[in-house]
């Protein structure tokens, strides 16, 4: 049985997320507690996400939840100039570190590109 690309490719970036992978839908209510992170999703929305170096390299898009109703993961607007060619990625919630009013991701701008795109 041959497995999608998109499961394959989640599979590569964190085994966990690809578990997940393809029932992941937006979260709708924004008034859910991203629980990792002690916010709700409405403030947990457009958040800037840094690498290592405090760069910023995209913000959060959309909050994402598996099919039990648990949030596991964000889209990610990531890459481009000024809105232009960028991309949106997912990054499991386990790759996230508070840093302040923003997240931290220890990856480099073109690790996080690589990563699985999100299609809504």
């Amino acid at each position: 049985m041959r497995r999608p690309l998109l499961a394959i490719l989640v599979s590569l970036a964190s085994p966990a997320l690809a578990q997940t992978v393809p029932p992941l839908v937006e979260v709708e209510d924004e008034s859910m507690i991203v629980e990792s992170f002690g916010i709700n999703v409405d403030d947990f929305e457009d958040t800037d996400i840094v690498d290592a170096s405090g760069d910023v390299i995209g913000e959060v898009d959309e909050v994402l939840m598996d099919a039990e109703g648990r949030i596991v993961a964000v889209s990610a607007e990531v890459g481009g100039f000024l809105g232009i060619g960028d991309k949106e990625v997912v990054i499991e919630l386990g790759m996230l570190v508070a840093d302040g009013d923003r997240l931290r991701i220890d990856m480099t701008e073109e690790q996080v590109e690589a990563l699985p795109a999100w299609d809504d």
